[in-house]
């Protein structure tokens, strides 16, 4: 049995994120890398679009309150959507603006990572959507869906 390369494994936010997650950054275009040269000349960078999908790419940094390695506490977390996706309101009171946010149709996808005999598996994360956890209308089951579904997008391992 073989697993395509770039396969997608579905994931509950609740495995992937079982303390929650707040957002770090707002959500900002998933820009493709730039060469020197266009940089110089002033070429406007591209956005990504996921090869799976067709879908733009878009991007958000989110801290994992329960996680216990601080290199996992933050994660970037792609999300694949038509239009840029909108954070939920800050929660009130905070001396920072913190948003407590929820994915929905989230994937993962491994990759390797590290160099030389220092490598290590780690993922990336991916999701359909985002929205307040006050919205969520009770636990989610992940995506059904096979590696033709979401995933996220951060390199840190879990």
């Amino acid at each position: 049995m073989a697993i395509a390369r770039n396969f997608r494994f579905p994931v509950a936010f609740e495995d992937a994120f079982p303390g929650g997650a707040l957002a770090l950054s707002e959500v900002e275009a998933a820009n493709e890398r730039q060469s020197p040269q266009d940089r110089s000349r002033g070429v406007p960078p591209r956005q990504r679009v996921d090869l799976v999908t067709g879908l733009p790419v878009w991007k958000v940094t989110v801290s994992d309150p329960s996680s216990l390695r601080p290199a996992e506490a933050a994660v970037a977390v792609e999300i694949l959507a038509a239009e840029k996706p909108e954070l939920p309101e800050p929660v009130a009171g905070m001396a920072m603006p913190v948003r407590e946010v929820r994915f929905t149709g989230m994937a993962v996808e491994p990759k390797l990572g590290g160099q030389d005999q220092f490598r290590f598996i780690t993922y990336t994360y991916r999701a359909e959507g985002i929205e307040s956890p006050s919205k969520a209308s009770g636990p989610s089951s992940g995506s059904s869906r096979s590696s033709k579904g979401a995933g996220s997008a951060g390199s840190e391992s879990r």
